[in-house]
């Protein structure tokens, strides 16, 4: 019996086969879809098992869907034709071997002073630029690891850093320490000179109370369900009211993590009235109730592309551009395009305004 084990976002896949050719056969494909075999090993005792479960099922019948595509050189599946129009040239998805680009490209002066004066805004390049960046890598059950994970972290803390944003990075940290760390960055006083922030959470996620929650590192289903933090109270922590020092002032809200469990593919302070929540954008790795996933060495496919198009647009691009071209580089990717496994981020919870360019390089 032969067994391969690979990950997604949320879940362990483990695939046991009969026969030496059918198990590389799998393990194969799961390589050419941008997974990777972190342990195998050949049983000689040759007792047939399938692992009960539904989500080797589900694997299994993903697989056999895929049998078409699978060649002996580990490439990404060769793409049919369709009939879909061509994919510009800057909205390509990015390649197996992708690295992070060594730099961002820098805004003009003259770009940067055209904007201002088309939007009539103030120049705020001398101001503070504060960012959060939360990362969820070693849970207390080991299983759970998020394995890829620290080259998130990485590359992240790289781009806010190239963006002119000091970063406050924190890593495995519980549901209640997030809500504490959220908490703590909203009352800055650093905040009141900026003209911007990022907030990034990476962890495993799920549907808790029918809303969107970032699992703790002790969260455990059974023995410790109440480790989590609520998506939505990012939004209320950095709200007019909790926030002032952020009234009329981009946050750019970053999330990496499940929002469910399916696949995602079908067959076929003042006295002033203001907004209690306005000038957020939310960017998430998946659409509701939808796994997300990450490379073991590489990290997730959500950041990735996000260092990819941001060092070669944002210098000329506002962030919903950005965000577009994300989206529009995923739904390309040829490792979701043919299977039953779809990754499309979701731009969710949005009340920008006005249009917000990043000026990397001023």
């Amino acid at each position: 019996m032969f067994m391969s084990i690979f990950y997604t976002e949320e879940y362990l896949f483990i695939i046991y086969c009969r026969h030496s050719e059918r198990w590389i056969l799998c393990l194969q494909f799961i390589l050419a879809a941008g997974g990777r075999s972190v342990h195998f090993y050949a049983d000689s005792v040759g007792v047939a098992a399938l692992a009960d479960n539904e989500l080797n099922h589900r694997l299994l019948t993903w697989l056999s869907f895929h049998t078409d595509y699978i060649n002996t050189e580990a490439q990404l599946p060769v793409q049919q034709e369709t009939r879909n129009a061509p994919v510009s040239v800057e909205e390509q998805p990015i390649q197996s071997n992708w690295k992070r680009p060594f730099s961002i490209t820098p805004s003009s002066q003259e770009f940067k002073n055209r904007i201002l004066t088309e939007k009539r805004n103030d120049d705020k390049s001398q101001r503070k630029h504060l960012a959060l960046l939360i990362t969820n890598i070693q849970f207390n059950n080991e299983v759970h690891n998020r394995y890829g994970a620290e080259e998130d972290e990485v590359n992240m803390e790289w781009l806010l850093t190239a963006l002119g944003y000091r970063v406050e990075k924190q890593s495995n940290l519980s549901g209640q320490q997030i809500d504490a760390a959220v908490k703590n960055f909203a009352t800055s006083p650093n905040h009141k000179d900026s003209d911007s922030t990022f907030v990034v959470l990476m962890s495993h996620g799920d549907i808790i109370q029918n809303k969107g929650a970032i699992l703790g590192v002790s969260y455990h289903e059974h023995l410790n369900p109440k480790d989590y933090f609520f998506v939505d109270d990012i939004f209320t922590c950095l709200n007019s009211e909790n926030c002032p020092a952020l009234i009329d002032k981009p946050k750019v809200i970053l999330i990496q993590a499940c929002r469910g469990g399916n696949l995602g593919g079908v067959k076929i302070q003042s006295d002033a009235i203001v907004h209690i929540e306005k000038d957020f954008v939310s960017f998430k790795s998946c659409l509701p109730d939808i796994v997300a996933y990450r490379h073991i060495l590489e990290g997730s496919y959500f950041i990735c592309y996000i260092l990819e198009v941001f060092c070669k647009w944002a210098h000329t691009d506002d962030i919903m551009e950005l965000f577009r071209k994300v989206t529009s580089c995923m739904e390309n990717d040829p490792r979701f395009k043919q299977s039953e496994s779809k990754l499309m981020p979701c731009i969710d919870r949005t009340s920008l305004p006005k249009k917000f360019y990043l000026f990397p390089g001023l």
